[in-house]
């Protein structure tokens, strides 16, 4: 899964508009997302953070483009947590059952990552599954409230109309994210606002006059 370095499982997060009208924001300054009784606060996204931007650097250099700020890799981050608590909870009210082994990495792969990433090993491995968990149950989702079994052909679509029905549960359950994301009044992305690299840093650094090798909170400059 790993033998070739992707930023697709993390940048997958994002894709298809997911950010939802009806969000809305959140007033505890420790929490990052609440989706239901599901809460990510801001300190375990600091640490996720830092393991995405070492993970998505080295995907990009692997692939000779340019690496992600910290404020990219946090909006993703902040997806991936709507995505996974919105998941989690419609598969358990539709009551899926949805194997640990559709989604979590082999023993290979984990060496892989020990020995790619050692001192963040753990977090990256916690951001993939994560998002593998993720795609599987809105996969599921999909294949359930659509009638229809799934196949490789037709996977992708099952896993859009899953992310659909996703969207609705986070509608319906009131979702919350923390307004230091960017997101605008609507809940869309909002080019506006700055997504945030950390509180401390918001006080006192624009995050656009950082170079671009420097945005990413855990990974060392080239310079």
């Amino acid at each position: 899964m790993l033998r070739r370095l992707s930023s697709r499982p993390l940048l997958a997060a994002v894709a298809g508009a997911f950010w939802a009208p009806g969000l809305f924001e959140i007033d505890d300054d420790g929490l990052a997302v609440v989706v239901g009784d599901e809460r990510l606060s801001m300190s375990k996204l600091d640490a996720l953070a830092d393991a995405g931007c070492t993970y998505l650097a080295t995907a990009a250099a692997s692939q000779g483009s340019e690496a992600p700020s910290q404020g990219a890799v946090r909006q993703i981050l902040v997806t991936q947590e709507l995505q996974l608590a919105g998941s989690r909870l419609l598969s358990e009210e539709l009551e899926l059952d949805v194997p640990r082994s559709r989604w979590a990495l082999g023993a290979e792969d984990l060496q892989q990552l020990e020995t790619m990433f050692r001192g963040r090993a753990d977090d990256v491995q916690e951001i993939l599954e994560r998002d593998f968990e993720s795609q599987a149950l809105r996969t599921a989702i999909g294949a359930d409230v659509t009638g229809t079994a799934v196949t490789q052909e037709n996977s992708e679509q099952l896993l859009q109309s899953g992310t659909e029905a996703v969207v609705e549960e986070l509608r319906r359950v009131d979702a919350s994210v923390d307004p230091r994301f960017g997101l605008d009044a609507e809940g869309q992305p909002d080019p506006g606002l700055s997504l945030s690299a950390s509180r401390e840093q918001l006080a006192q650094e624009d995050p656009a006059t950082v170079p671009a090798n420097q945005r990413c909170r855990g990974v060392e400059s080239s310079e």
